[in-house]
């Protein structure tokens, strides 16, 4: 049984691809976040764990950088393997890194779970053989004035050596604005959900280059249908070694997991194929379901306090007999006289939540 989501997005003639990084499915019923600093730098393993906590499920680890100038900050090379490695350990998550050119995919070999081919290196076609060639799953990203044929055309020379485990990942095309790093195409993912059956990644940090819009474009792409997204992620992004604007905390970043993991159950179809399939939907749908709760009495709350101070009744029954009608049209699976009982509970345990915020709780009920 498939349960289709809730919101519309384009639909692929396919399925899509699942590719997995370690044990991190995208393009599965999940959206998965990866995240970490732009770069490994001492204290990598403390930001590692820090990206773990704040719910991200795989690791940015690049000891190597392309840089606009050769005297920015190159990345500290094979120096970064062993950070990596007890990175990888300690948290569990697997990791994500790019190699420049062909020969660094040898030095990468054990450390590195999946390879980033950056913005710059789309075109870099021995680059990408040697990528395919590798047999680990590949994240493509887009070239900043890339066409979708052009970058579907990049992902023929990874799969052409008979790696089909690639993952295309928008990152922001170059225009004229500069308001922005980049500019984000969140219709890339609608156009390419039509043109192939891999997987799409959304990078929002490089798009953005501004911390503060980073939550913002997540939302939108993964709205739009995005299977994973990439976050540059920092303790303390201004101690950042590069990239340090765009970097969000792990504050931050918690944020957009939970906001993630809420849209999804929205915005994509479930495969109820086995029990633990239906127990994550069930999971997933739970999430969303108490969050939405939650700020439903946080709204109550405020209704109750402007009609206190109106003088007004606490309960309004024609408004609660309109909210059952409307909400039945909704759910005719649970039929009338279930969603007129789940109404009832939830009205009542927001009103009270809100009468408790203003005066307290009912002494009687805690006793009782």
């Amino acid at each position: 049984m498939v349960i289709e989501p809730l919101l519309p997005t384009a639909s692929r003639t396919r399925a899509t691809r699942r590719v997995a990084i370690g044990d991190v499915i995208v393009g599965g019923d999940t959206i998965p976040v990866i995240a970490g600093p732009c770069a490994v730098e001492a204290g990598y393993g403390a930001h590692a764990e820090a990206v773990k906590q704040a719910g991200a499920s795989a690791l940015r680890g690049c000891v190597l950088k392309p840089r606009t100038h050769a005297d920015s900050f190159q990345g500290i090379g094979a120096a970064g393997l062993p950070l990596i490695d007890r990175a990888r350990e300690a948290t569990g998550l697997p990791v994500l890194s790019e190699p420049l050119e062909p020969g660094d995919i040898a030095m990468l070999d054990g450390h590195a779970d999946a390879l980033l081919i950056g913005a710059r290196s789309m075109h870099n076609t021995p680059l990408l053989r040697a990528a395919g060639r590798s047999r680990l799953p590949v994240v493509l990203k887009r070239g900043m004035s890339a066409t979708y044929d052009e970058w579907l055309a990049a992902a023929g020379y990874i799969t052409a050596e008979g790696n089909a485990d690639v993952i295309l990942c928008e990152r922001g095309i170059r225009t004229f604005e500069t308001a922005t790093r980049n500019t984000l195409d969140v219709s890339a993912v609608a156009v390419l959900r039509d043109r192939t059956d891999l997987p799409i990644a959304v990078d929002p940090s490089h798009a953005a280059g501004k911390a503060t819009w980073v939550p913002a474009l997540a939302s939108a792409a993964v709205a739009a249908g995005a299977d994973a997204l990439l976050i540059e992620c920092h303790p303390d992004p201004q101690r950042s070694v590069c990239d340090a604007a765009q970097a969000v905390t792990p504050q931050v970043l918690a944020r957009i997991v939970r906001a993630t993991a809420s849209i999804a159950p929205l915005i994509r179809s479930v495969q109820l194929d086995s029990m633990a399939s239906c127990r994550s939907a069930i999971d997933a749908v739970d999430d969303v379901l108490i969050q939405l709760l939650e700020q439903r009495a946080a709204v109550v709350e405020v209704v109750q306090r402007g009609k206190t101070a109106a003088g007004l009744p606490r309960r309004d029954r024609r408004r609660e007999r309109e909210i059952v009608a409307r909400l039945h049209a909704l759910a005719p699976r649970l039929g009338e006289q279930r969603v007129r009982r789940l109404v009832e509970v939830i009205i009542n345990e927001c009103v009270d939540a809100a009468r408790e915020a203003a005066d307290g709780p009912d002494v009687e009920k805690v006793v009782a």
